[in-house]
């Protein structure tokens, strides 16, 4: 359970609740499915809209491990789509739907874990786009991990490139519960829905 917040120029949009299922099916594959409940509240003092977001649903597939091939990779494909005609005459998301292929790499070296990640996303009714990005985390303590990353977008031929850094915690309680938190912003001049700023906020629930 979850709760997000991303500000544009115009508006702010929470996800209030944000619900994101995972399941493990053996060592190497994991199914998630996400669906939040949005609110956007309109700087300018219009009437505030809510309703259902978009529905993510994807199958993660860790296909190399570092124990044996000195990496970890995997294929993470995920498609996201807008069933709720309300949400979509309110604006509070857009028409059609999204399908992201993005391939990660990961070492661990000690405390410290390096995470690549490059993939394409068909989009719907506008341009594809490539994606990008690159983490770094860090374990302070059989509690505590520290994340930063840089993620990144842009059309397919490579024009109105914008990447987001995002820093963020990990905070394990207990065998069966977990708090995540992370806060991050546009670099640059981010243009039209781009956000500017974007927060996370969760507990997570071990099963």
């Amino acid at each position: 359970m979850a709760m997000t917040l991303s500000q544009t120029k115009d508006k702010r949009l929470f996800g209030a609740p944000l619900l994101d299922v995972n399941y493990g099916l053996g060592e190497h594959i994991q199914l998630k499915g996400e669906i939040p409940w949005l609110l956007a509240q309109d700087r300018f003092g219009a009437p505030h809209e809510s309703g259902f977001g978009s529905i993510n649903v994807g199958a993660k597939w860790r296909f190399f491990d570092q124990e044996k091939h000195g990496v970890a990779m995997s294929i993470y494909p995920q498609l996201e789509f807008r069933p709720f005609s309300s949400s979509v005459r309110k604006h509070l998301v857009e028409s059609g739907a999204e399908l992201r292929l993005p391939v990660e790499i990961s070492r661990e070296f000690g405390k410290f874990a390096v995470i690549a990640e490059i993939g394409f996303q068909a989009v719907q009714r506008e341009k594809d786009e490539w994606i990008y990005g690159f983490a770094l985390a860090q374990r302070l303590n059989k509690h505590m991990e520290l994340v930063g990353e840089f993620h990144g977008e842009s059309k397919r031929d490579l024009t109105e490139n914008e990447i987001v850094f995002n820093f963020g915690c990990r905070y394990k309680l207990n065998k069966r519960y977990t708090l995540l938190f992370s806060s991050g912003r546009t670099l640059g001049r981010a243009s039209g829905d781009r956000p500017t700023w974007i927060a996370y906020s969760g507990w997570q629930f071990h099963f």
